[in-house]
């Protein structure tokens, strides 16, 4: 087909809208993809609104970066994949050159080239065309849908677990609870045995978390005074050893750090801008606390975080499956706060 359907950005802040356009071709070292699953999401959401970039020349744009499809056709000079393979895609773009991808760490690139459905057209769409070396071998066993949660939503709670070491001597506090990164690392962090306290501002996104996780991920309700409290309430008096912050909602942070166990870890994933988090310098010391950035996540582990799906040790969480027409109000839903959990659009 000489024309697809696909969502388009008309500037960074604007709107989507469902339009026909031309069918993209692979460059020489890209790969053209059929789209059956890509997520939206507040991440995708934060990208239209120019948090990641805001340069008005990347505009036009269709977004969307967590998907997975089948590999369609492919350039002159691509050689390890070939049209019939099933792939889910890596979000960041990366040289593959410098020390930091030569030793595997590809989200600390230091030729970072910015973001797929940011920098080049994305898979908001019914094809889409990505770098070869973005498509990741979606594991036997794995469906599309799974695949385009693991891109993101299963890649980044691995990655923070992975950096912060979590297993079953650790209570962990996620902010953000009922949103994909939230359900997803809420189930992974209790498979490592730690206890998971799992905190929301509104009884629908507490009730989600519930529906969705174990017994042993216990809801707090983040709204009002002494939150801080009532999170220390739910352990055994010493606090959470690991906060992960997955909205930039920083009085809860203030609140996660105030009930910090000694010797924990604060983790930020989020990129918002003009929000700062400053405790004391002394607050550091007398807690031996630590704040952490987590970036996104390696290729390895956005393969392994679809393993995870393909053989059952963590539950995907989708909340709907919707059409490319219904993207635009499914992002106002984000805009206003009024969604949780995953949704797939299927094109």
């Amino acid at each position: 087909m000489n024309t697809m359907t696909a969502c388009v950005l008309d500037k960074w802040g604007g709107s989507l809208s469902v339009e026909s356009v031309d069918t993209p071709q692979p460059g020489p070292t890209e790969v053209r993809v059929d789209v059956r699953a890509c997520g939206v999401t507040r991440t995708i959401e934060n990208a239209i609104g120019g948090g990641l970039a805001d340069d008005p020349s990347l505009t036009p744009r269709i977004p969307g970066h967590e998907f997975a499809g089948v590999v369609e056709s492919v350039g002159e000079h691509v050689e390890h994949l070939t049209p019939g393979d099933r792939i889910l895609a890596y979000f960041y773009l990366v040289c593959g050159h410098c020390p930091a991808c030569r030793r595997g760490e590809s989200n600390q690139c230091e030729s970072f080239g910015g973001w797929y459905g940011v920098n080049c057209d994305g898979a908001y769409a019914e094809t889409a065309v990505i770098p070869a070396a973005n498509a990741l071998a979606l594991p036997d066993g794995a469906t599309f849908a799974e695949g385009a949660i693991a891109t993101d939503g299963l890649a980044t709670p691995l990655h923070v677990c992975e950096r912060t070491g979590v297993d079953d001597t650790d209570t962990v506090l996620i902010i953000g609870a009922a949103g994909r990164i939230g359900v997803h690392l809420a189930q992974l962090a209790e498979r490592r045995g730690a206890r998971v306290l799992a905190a929301e501002i509104t009884d629908d996104r507490l009730d989600h978390v519930d529906a969705v996780t174990g017994p042993a991920v216990v809801p707090i309700d983040a709204r009002g005074d002494n939150v801080a409290e009532r999170v220390r309430d739910a352990t055994t008096g010493d606090g959470p050893t690991v906060v992960v912050d997955t909205v930039g909602d920083v009085d809860m942070l203030r609140a996660g750090w105030e009930a910090l166990a000694i010797g924990g870890q604060v983790v930020s994933l989020t990129t918002h801008h003009e929000r700062t988090f400053d405790p004391p310098l002394r607050e550091f010391v007398e807690k031996e606390a630590s704040i952490l950035g987590s970036r996104y996540a390696t290729k390895d582990e956005v393969v392994r975080a679809a393993a995870l799906f393909a053989d059952g040790r963590i539950d995907p969480v989708v909340t709907d499956r919707i059409g490319l027409e219904d993207v635009p109000a499914a992002h106002d839903r984000i805009r206003h706060g009024e969604s949780h959990g995953m949704v797939i659009v299927e094109p």
